[in-house]
């Protein structure tokens, strides 16, 4: 049975993040000490300005909102959140209930107080005051008596924008304030989070000859040679099983040998827009395939007010499946925010989490801007929850991305919140599953794909062929390099000075030889219907790990921010490997999607920007799940 709850923001249930600037406890309500926000990086609310057509100046009566975030203790925040986080810590698992957590580090109320006055004093109107922060709403006019900035109107493309021209300034309380920069509604998926396009993994052709060959569709990988194809590398290429079944993939990890399951577990799903179909989904495909469905109760959507819905399970269909595939008696919270109030369906869904402890373990598939040049406005509100969700005991896991080492206009760059020094970065491989569900391997998951010809007697391109998907990774510029990944990052991948790599861990990614799963969605005709096929991409991954780390809650208790004790612990992962193109060794395989074949080599990380060596690195990160990793924790 599945329970779906409204929650509404009130101001009892806010929560807080980090202490006053000095003087801000001795300003005046009517006059408070101003300084300029800080920002971490370029939002993007920066970006606007630097790179869209400004076009005249915004009309002073034009309506807006705005969220003022407000920081409380920061410094004590964030000291107890390394301290609770680190196995050498006295302090080690000593974590926090939210209203502790709020009592000891959020703004206290006449803080709140004061800086409601404040921006009630310059004509804006209170829509919500509490210990995460004020949200408002007036003119531009009154905005810009606020936060000292003017406001111009840009374009960019097909869009249009309203945006912050100078430096904001703001009372000393205040953490971040976002909601002046916006734009109008995009074509499609923006960068706060809105619902995903939906996942299409087969090849962009979707036309063959009639007589194209069809995969036979294996059980396991290297048992059937394709021996109607041309060879590639000097010998046969195999047919690929059309997806690994869930207990397939526990196998492989070392899951099944430990008895565990991960009851009396929690696992968020951090959700843009509610699937409606998602838990009919995954209870179909497991009653079809031996696995178990989800219990009355073991299944709970948290659903904001304003929250979009679809119909298409999508991506977060395969999220819940991906979980509950490595940790079956685990309970499941999926958790879908809206921008009404925070102006940030991503960053409310986090709140909610972590406002009302309604997770062990989250996974969140979505990528809310890169750093640097195009971070989150709230990006210092994020790195705030991410700080006060490890108090709380609270592990957060993000997929990394799907687009390799990520330049942009010739600057590496890397996914947030993925990149945050307290986000767990989730990163893809090729696994190899071979009989008896043996672990055989893991490459990198970094594919190139050549086409059959229409003859049938070679590859179209010279294989590997052309680049197709990717793990994300790399090193940033935003964040420096954390304590637990000291002695363990090359100085190759860190840099000078030394920064955050990403991702920090591994696991399943590759659609190609994915996860098979069932959702509901739309075919090339537009007509919606439930069909099963491979998830992938680390959005699989980032789900499948967070199972995995259900498992080490289920034996250990609260992990709460969980990389101090995975980088302890770096030597108990798979070693993830390359596999160079052109050698008699190099392992490819076929797939037959929409009637095209077409040649699969994985591995090949150099094309995809990104970088790979023995140990870390930052196309894998410490590698994948074990066993042994799994019992350690026990």
């Amino acid at each position: 049975m599945r329970k779906r709850r409204h929650l509404h923001a009130v101001p009892a249930c806010l929560v807080a993040v980090v202490v006053s600037l000095p003087g801000a406890s001795t300003a005046r309500a009517d006059q408070p000490d101003r300084v300029p926000v800080a920002h971490p990086t370029d939002t993007v609310a920066d970006q606007v300005v630097r790179e869209a057509t400004r076009i005249g100046p915004t009309d002073p009566s034009t309506h807006l909102s705005a969220q003022v975030f407000l920081k409380g203790d920061a410094d004590g925040l964030a000291g107890y959140a390394r301290a609770v986080s680190d196995p050498a810590d006295p302090r080690y698992g000593h974590f926090l209930t939210p209203e502790q957590a709020r009592a000891r580090f959020g703004p206290a109320p006449d803080r709140i107080d004061a800086v409601t006055t404040w921006l009630r004093g310059t004509g804006l109107s209170i829509d919500l005051a509490g210990s995460r922060g004020v949200v408002v709403h007036g003119t531009v006019a009154q905005a810009t008596a606020a936060f000292g900035t003017r406001f111009a109107n840009y374009t960019a493309g097909e869009r249009q924008f309203r945006a912050a021209v100078d430096p904001i300034t703001v009372a000393a309380d205040v953490l971040a304030v976002t909601g002046l920069t916006a734009g109008d509604k995009p074509s499609k998926p923006s960068a706060d989070g809105p619902p995903p396009e939906e996942r299409t993994f087969a090849p962009d052709k979707v036309t063959g000859r009639a007589d194209t060959p069809s995969s036979p569709c294996p059980a396991y990988f290297g048992d059937t040679p394709a021996t109607t194809l041309p060879a590639a590398y000097g010998h046969l290429v195999q047919w690929a099983p059309c997806g690994y079944t869930p207990k397939q993939v526990r196998d492989a990890y070392g899951i099944t040998g430990t008895g565990l399951t991960g009851k009396g577990v929690t696992i968020g799903i951090v959700g843009s827009t509610y699937a409606v179909n998602a838990l009919a989904d995954a209870n179909r495909f497991a009653a079809e395939h031996g696995e178990p469905t989800f219990a009355p109760g073991q299944f709970t959507a948290y659903v904001a007010p304003g929250a979009g819905t679809s119909e298409a399970s999508g991506e977060f269909g395969m999220d819940i499946q991906a979980a509950h595939a490595m940790a079956p008696d685990a309970n499941i919270a999926y958790v879908v925010g809206s921008s009404a109030t925070w102006g940030d369906r991503v960053l409310d869904g986090i709140g909610t989490i972590v406002d009302h402890r309604l997770a062990d373990v989250v996974s969140g598939s979505i990528m809310v801007g890169r750093t640097p040049g195009s971070a989150p406005d709230a990006i210092a509100a994020y790195e705030r929850l991410f700080q006060e969700a490890a108090v709380e005991g609270i592990t957060v896991d993000f997929a990394s991305g799907d687009s390799g080492g990520g330049l942009v206009d010739g600057v590496r760059s890397v996914e947030y919140p993925a990149s945050s020094p307290w986000v767990t970065g989730v990163g893809g491989t090729t696994l190899v599953i071979g009989p008896r569900n043996r672990y055989q391997g893991e490459v990198v998951w970094a594919t190139e794909n050549t086409d059959l010809s229409a003859d049938g007697t070679r590859w179209e391109d010279e294989p590997p062929g052309y680049q197709r998907g990717a793990t994300g990774g790399g090193t940033g510029t935003v964040f420096g390099q954390p304590s637990y990944q000291h002695d363990v990052v090359p100085a190759t991948f860190a840099g000078t000075p030394p920064m955050r790599t990403v991702p920090d861990v591994s696991a399943l990614a590759d659609p190609d030889l994915g996860l098979l799963i069932g959702t509901t969605g739309y075919d090339l005709s537009g007509n919606l219907g439930y069909t099963e096929d491979n998830g992938g991409g680390t959005s699989l991954a980032s789900p499948l790990f967070a199972g995995v780390e259900a498992l080490l809650v289920q034996v250990h208790g609260p992990l709460g921010f969980a990389n101090p004790a995975l980088y302890a612990r770096r030597h108990l992962f798979h070693a993830i490997h390359d596999n160079p193109a052109g050698t008699p060794h190099t392992i490819a395989f076929a797939v037959s999607r929409r009637g095209q074949v077409t040649l699969v080599t994985p591995g090949q990380y150099a094309n995809a920007d990104l970088e790979f060596a023995p140990g870390y690195n930052t196309a894998t990160g410490l590698g994948s799940p074990t066993r042994t990793l799994i019992e350690s924790f026990r």
